[in-house]
């Protein structure tokens, strides 16, 4: 037995929405601060103007990621407030660490564009310095947190429940996450640029397009790669401390009998990854192919959405992906890590309708912005 259809159904797709804009984040809070670097200290105008022109993009896809995020959590207090409160007294550092963050990226955020031109370049790249750095370090905290829903390393339960916090960071499943996460982001968003510049080249015919194609094809495919060197060491991992989890996502490939059988997203996963690889060297080594160029950026958002699809629900119907455990925990604890333990009064038909019709517009406004932001 797994969540409620419904529930299941609203939880997907605001974290699906929110993940893979989040991907985006990343990877432009790295690219950006580094293209204006690189275009001062070579006296590149042009990308330097590029690097400026992304900001709005970037703005864009922060703004709703953070309305999507907030969807996401009201839609967990919502449904799950005992595993809210539960998560939220045994992870509050690594939330913690997640919010403080947060605070410093929107200061980098605001600061790097509002002092773009006013300040000297050495301190205005140091603001640089600090947006990718927060870009980096709002995934660990939350993978944090993932990293224990799949073995809560630290757990103590006596004589209160909490977290030993440097078992935690020692979490075996924490780093191969984390840096599966942020090679995966990178190459997300590398391939999107391949596709949003191989546009403006096919349009334009400008050089300087076809330069940056070349250049994010050379990160996508070096990211690419590194994303699944961590993502085997991750799988591994996950063979020794979250058998369970492991089995829902290789199933038969395996040989193992899972609960709940995704070994049908995972494959999805690995064909999304190889028609990048493919479409990326073929770009990378070949001649320019339009075709390719619209479907490789595409592709890889849909390889975020896949894989973290698969992360969340291959441990269904628990919140921590250790039944042997979970099982064994007093009932007030248990029922607070099942996500069949839906809370009654927001269980009903009406509310889906009404989060329907408010998530709609949200989607709609979503895409219109977006088609604003890309027409030219």
């Amino acid at each position: 037995m797994v969540a409620p259809l419904p529930v299941s159904t609203l939880i997907t797709l605001t974290f699906g929405v929110h993940i893979v804009l989040v991907n985006l984040d990343i990877a432009l809070s790295i690219f950006i601060p580094w293209m204006k670097w690189k275009g001062t200290k070579e006296g590149d105008e042009f990308l330097v103007e590029r690097a400026k022109y992304l900001m709005r993009y970037y703005a864009a896809t922060y703004a709703v990621a953070g309305v999507f995020g907030t969807a996401f959590t009201v839609i967990l207090l919502s449904f799950y407030p005992q595993f809210i409160g539960l998560a939220g007294h045994l992870t509050w550092v690594p939330f913690g660490l997640a919010i403080l963050m947060i605070v410093l990226r929107f200061f980098s955020i605001v600061s790097y564009w509002y002092l773009w031109g006013k300040i000297s370049n050495e301190l205005h790249d140091l603001l640089g310095a600090l947006l990718a750095l927060t870009g980096l370090l709002v995934p660990l905290g939350f993978r944090a947190v993932f990293a224990f829903l799949n073995y809560p390393a630290g757990l103590k339960l006596e004589p209160k429940p909490m977290l030993d916090v440097g078992e935690a960071l020692m979490n075996p499943t924490l780093w191969p996450l984390y840096l599966k996460s942020i090679f995966g982001a990178l190459a997300a968003g590398s391939l999107v640029l391949v596709t949003a510049y191989g546009l403006r080249y096919h349009k334009s015919k400008d050089e300087r397009y076809m330069k940056l194609v070349r250049l994010n094809l050379k990160y996508g495919l070096t990211s690419l790669v590194l994303m699944l060197v961590f993502g085997t060491w991750y799988s591994i991992v996950l063979y020794f401390t979250t058998p369970y989890k492991f089995a829902n996502v290789f199933g038969f490939l395996v040989g193992m009998k899972p609960k709940l059988d995704f070994t049908w997203l995972f494959i999805l996963k690995m064909v999304l990854v190889l028609a990048q690889l493919f479409l990326a060297y073929s770009l990378y080594s070949g001649e320019f192919n339009l075709n390719y160029v619209k479907a490789v950026g595409p592709l890889a958002l849909l390889t975020v959405a896949s894989g973290e699809m698969l992360n969340m629900h291959s441990q269904l119907p628990y919140f921590v992906a250790q039944p042997e455990v979970v099982n064994k925990l007093p009932d007030l604890l248990k029922n607070a890590l099942l996500t069949t333990n839906v809370n009654s009064l927001a269980n009903v038909p009406e509310l889906y309708t009404i989060t329907a019709v408010m998530l709609v517009p949200l989607l709609l406004a979503m895409a219109a912005l977006f088609y604003l932001l890309l027409k030219d």
